[in-house]
């Protein structure tokens, strides 16, 4: 069965945040929403590395709080994103993959990937997704083609029609830099990174 979801403004605008602040850094982080008997409401992200992206204990660690966090705000863990520092990397990393498929088993075997299209990043005038949403099917992940294109498409769209002009906004007022992962709060436990879920956008 096709696993319909929707992706929500800060669900798919906090990964590229995430990424311009760090854009010589593999960035990595997880995505927030609920399940619906059809597939998933992907609402929000939270940043969790830009040092740190291997399956490490940080990693354990930062899970858990999170867990804690989402349980706390009623949503679950329902997916992982990933950018890669260099442009001209476009594979999912197999890092990526073992961390979804955790989630996946903790989430009803429902479970999204958003891996950061570099290219398409850095022409964000164009209504294209900067982000290539992978789904579980047929034992394997499977890239979503054309994804947020039209409302038929139903494996993956937006739940606002304007969410391409509302990121380009973001990034001309230079949004990234109210971004906050967990990377940072190691360094500085003053900056509350689960609050970055719910920045205003």
């Amino acid at each position: 069965m096709v696993q319909n979801n929707t992706v929500y403004l800060h669900a798919y605008a906090i990964p590229l945040l995430h990424a311009a602040k760090y854009p010589s850094s593999d960035v990595c982080g997880v995505l927030l929403g609920k399940n619906t008997a059809d597939g998933l409401k992907v609402e929000t992200a939270i940043p969790f590395f830009h040092h740190w992206t291997a399956v490490t204990p940080m990693l354990e660690v930062a899970l858990k709080q999170t867990d804690l966090y989402a349980k706390e705000n009623n949503l679950s863990i329902v997916g992982w994103y990933h950018g890669n520092a260099r442009n001209d990397e476009t594979v999912l990393p197999e890092r990526a993959v073992k961390v979804t498929e955790t989630i996946k088993k903790n989430n009803e075997d429902k479970a999204i990937i958003f891996l950061i299209n570099n290219k398409q990043f850095t022409s964000l005038e164009k209504d294209e997704s900067a982000i290539t949403p992978f789904v579980h099917s047929d034992n394997q992940w499977r890239k979503i083609k054309e994804p947020f294109v039209n409302s038929n498409n139903n494996e993956a769209k937006f739940n606002e029609k304007d969410t391409y002009s509302k990121v380009r906004g973001l990034f001309s007022s230079a949004a990234y830099n109210r971004i906050h992962d967990f990377d940072e709060h190691v360094d500085d436990i003053s900056l509350n990174w689960l609050e970055t879920s719910k920045i205003v956008l």
